[in-house]
């Protein structure tokens, strides 16, 4: 097994990785996805796209042939005005995360603006077409559907994108549908316009950000979040449907609920 994390005169290794999400609640056969900042664990002891491979590995491992790996690689194209080309568009969120969608077998949405990567035995549920972002048969629809496990592999507090799709489906008013137009260059080099509806935030309100150390703080409270240390971070796991029903039940009676205070 290869030495990842050097961190306080201490090695970590890939068998502690897998130990460690197996502690986390991670099985064969599960739906994960993933929210990474892999330079908070310490010092790499291999060289970067042997670091990315081996952790990968170790992710693989521990989900097996029926699992899933779900990775997102934004890209913003049509917010920038630009053409998103799947085979060549670069994510913008993490290494890890762009490392991984340029592995072999691996498949991406045709999402032009929250894109992921997918691999693995129910891949085909990702890679619908959809007219928005956070709407119906979008990655976050089906990582609700499916009792997807979340993990923030790095931080607590790493940026988490599907709040959003919660927001959405809550129908928050701070939060408004606009249509993003465009092309898209699929894997054959074919292109073809789209349009997708992108759930923006209203940027004539205020007050209107997530607090997403606040929310991650209450959701530890009430016993939601697993957590457990790696090297110099912290790992925290989740399940997806859970986190929606109690975040969900807090908008519908409060839509400020996630928000900075006023």
């Amino acid at each position: 097994m290869k030495e990842l994390f050097r961190y306080k005169n201490q090695i970590y290794n890939q068998v502690d990785l897998i130990k460690t999400l197996e502690k986390l609640g991670i099985r064969n056969g599960d739906i994960i996805y993933i929210h990474s900042e892999i330079y908070n664990f310490g010092i790499p002891l291999l060289p970067i796209e042997e670091l990315l491979k081996a952790i990968i590995e170790c992710f693989l491992e521990v989900i097996g042939k029926n699992g899933t790996l779900v990775m997102p690689t934004f890209t913003y194209s049509f917010c920038n005005n630009e053409i998103y080309n799947k085979l060549k568009s670069k994510c913008t969120v993490g290494a890890l995360n762009e490392f991984f969608r340029v592995q072999k077998e691996v498949k991406r949405t045709n999402d032009p603006i929250f894109s992921c990567a997918i691999k693995g035995g129910k891949e085909e549920l990702f890679l619908k077409e959809t007219t928005s972002c956070f709407g119906k048969n979008s990655v976050y629809d089906e990582l609700t559907k499916n009792n997807a496990k979340a993990i923030l592999f790095g931080g607590e507090h790493l940026g988490f994108t599907y709040f959003h799709y919660i927001e959405e489906k809550a129908k928050i008013s701070y939060r408004y549908h606009k249509t993003f137009k465009g092309n898209i260059v699929d894997e054959n080099g074919i292109e073809t316009y789209k349009e997708i509806d992108f759930f923006c935030r209203d940027l004539t309100k205020e007050h209107n950000i997530i607090n997403q150390e606040k929310v991650f703080d209450v959701l530890s409270s009430k016993k939601l979040l697993r957590k457990a240390s790696f090297s110099g971070a912290k790992i925290v796991s989740f399940d997806i449907k859970k986190i929606y029903k109690f975040l969900f039940d807090k908008l519908i009676k409060n839509e400020n609920y996630l928000l900075f205070p006023k």
